[in-house]
């Protein structure tokens, strides 16, 4: 049989979004492996999913693959469309931020000031950008929907 293997990662890749049991917001989550293994090994060749191949009953999603996920399920599987804004970022600052450990860009994200709620908030990672040496990320406080911003200043040498 002829078929579109990209029209099946992406429907695969959107029925994750079903099957997810474990979310930790800005890291990704995790979701029963279920599915053709050869669509599955193209998915983690696409860094949506670690590798699948492993004795665990699940598979871990990268961020961008979660978010991915849940934008493809919401299109094609529910009435109303709302959909995640996948960050985007430079090259060099999606380098730099894959170089942060995951449990430390939680913390990141969970720890931006609000000055429209005056508090420390949580963010809606939008884009990340470089200003010389630093990390800058941008995205939305979660509780009010403003602007917030954190800058990751490179490590002292």
């Amino acid at each position: 049989m002829n078929y579109d293997e990209d029209k099946i990662d992406e429907f695969t890749l959107a029925l994750l979004c079903l099957v997810v049991h474990q979310r930790e917001e800005g890291l990704g989550a995790r979701a029963w492996k279920g599915f053709d293994w050869e669509t599955l090994n193209r998915l983690h060749d696409k860094g949506y999913i670690s590798n699948p191949v492993s004795k665990a009953k699940s598979v871990a999603m990268t961020e961008e693959g979660f978010l991915k996920s849940k934008e493809l399920f919401e299109r094609y599987f529910t009435k109303e469309t709302k959909t995640i804004p996948l960050p985007k970022f430079t090259d060099a600052a999606k380098k730099r931020w894959n170089q942060v450990p995951e449990r430390v860009r939680k913390d990141i994200i969970d720890a931006v000031w609000c000055t429209r709620c005056r508090t420390g908030t949580s963010m809606q990672l939008l884009e990340g950008t470089m200003s010389g040496r630093s990390l800058v990320l941008r995205g939305t406080c979660k509780q009010c929907g403003g602007e917030v911003a954190r800058v990751i200043e490179p490590a002292e040498e």
